[in-house]
């Protein structure tokens, strides 16, 4: 009966658990859709939809419609990472692939580095932590 009862214990416990993890995925995904959509729009690049972020393997897909185009821009960040660079946190995404051949050659060309997003200075520390928790 008590080994019983501490195996549910630890069923419990361990679903709770992926519940928490679950929620903070959500929230990390939340977070990095937000500032990905927010910077290419403030630029005029367009307005991203549809983003989808897998925050174990660090990825990260969404359409762009670009501004003044018709045709959306399907675009897949191979990886991500966060950085502090003088106080200030970015979201750094690199491995850029689109569907359109010229654009992924200038990606590889010129921007071996990333896309440098700042994840604002609002968040005082706690963006790179939330995406490292």
């Amino acid at each position: 009966m008590l080994k019983r009862s501490f195996i549910i214990l630890l069923l419990l416990v361990g679903s709770l658990q992926a519940v928490e993890l679950s929620t903070m995925d959500s929230f990390r995904s939340k977070v990095l859709a937000s500032a990905v959509s927010l910077y290419f729009q403030a630029r005029g690049y367009g307005t991203v939809q549809d983003a989808t972020v897998d925050t174990t393997k660090k990825t990260l897909s969404f359409i762009l419609a670009p501004e003044g185009e018709t045709q959306k821009l399907s675009i897949d960040i191979g990886s991500y990472m966060t950085v502090t660079v003088d106080k200030q946190e970015y979201l750094i995404l690199q491995k850029v692939q689109t569907n359109r051949v010229w654009l992924n050659r200038i990606f590889a060309d010129h921007m071996q580095e990333g896309i440098k997003i700042p994840l604002g200075t609002a968040s005082k520390g706690i963006g790179t932590l939330l995406l490292k928790l």
